[in-house]
C-alpha cells in the first residue's frame, strides 16, 4: 500500500501541481498537447492507487492531494478541471468519457442532535462505458452503473442503475438504454 506521506509521493505531487497541472489541454494543442497529456499521465501513474496502460488526465484536474485514493481502469478519461474532494476513494471503470468542470465529493459533514460530529465518507464508483456531462456534481457513496449517461449540470445524489440516462438536480433516471 502506497502511503500519502512517502517522500516519493510528495515529490510527484509537487511536480504535478507545480508544473503538469498547468500544461495545455491534450486535444487542442497538437504535439504540445500530446506531450502535456503524456507528462500528466506519467506523474499520475506514480500518484494514483491504480492506473492502466491507457488513461487520460485533463488539464487542471485537482484531486486535492488524494490521488492515492483513485483507481483508473483502461481508457478512463478524466475531464479538464475535474475536482475530487473528500477522503473517500473513487473508482473509474473502463472507457469513461467526462466533460469539463465535473466535481466529485466523497465526504460530507455528520450531524447529530447535539450538533456537528465530524465527517462521513463514501467511495464513488463510476461504471464501465459511462459518459458524464460538463459541470456534473457527484456526491459521496454514489455508484453510477455501466453504460450510463449523466446529463450536463446534474447533481447525482443516489445510485444510477446500469444502462440509464439521468439528468437534473437531483439527478433522476429519465430513460433506459439498450
Amino acid at each position: 500500500m502506497r502511503n500519502l506521506h512517502s517522500l516519493s509521493r510528495i515529490v510527484w505531487y509537487f511536480f504535478y501541481y507545480a508544473f503538469a497541472y498547468h500544461l495545455p489541454q491534450g486535444d487542442r494543442w497538437g504535439i504540445i498537447g500530446k506531450i502535456s497529456a503524456g507528462i500528466r499521465r506519467f506523474l499520475c501513474k506514480s500518484i494514483f492507487a491504480k492506473t492502466s496502460k491507457n488513461f487520460n488526465v485533463g488539464k487542471g484536474v485537482d484531486f486535492c492531494y488524494l490521488g492515492h485514493l483513485l483507481r483508473l481502469d483502461n481508457h478512463a478519461n478524466l475531464g479538464n478541471y475535474l475536482k475530487i474532494k473528500g477522503n473517500g476513494g473513487v473508482r473509474f471503470g473502463r472507457h469513461i468519457m467526462m466533460g469539463d468542470d465535473v466535481t466529485i465529493i466523497t465526504q460530507d459533514h455528520k450531524y447529530l442532535a447535539e450538533g456537528y460530529d465530524g465527517y462521513v465518507k463514501g467511495e464513488v464508483i463510476i461504471g464501465d462505458y459511462t459518459w458524464i456531462g460538463d459541470r456534473t456534481i457527484i456526491l459521496k457513496g454514489v455508484e453510477i452503473g455501466e453504460h450510463s449517461i449523466i446529463g450536463a449540470g446534474s447533481v447525482v445524489t443516489k445510485d444510477v442503475p446500469h444502462h440509464s440516462i439521468a439528468v437534473g438536480n437531483p439527478a433522476r433516471v429519465i430513460k433506459t438504454r439498450h
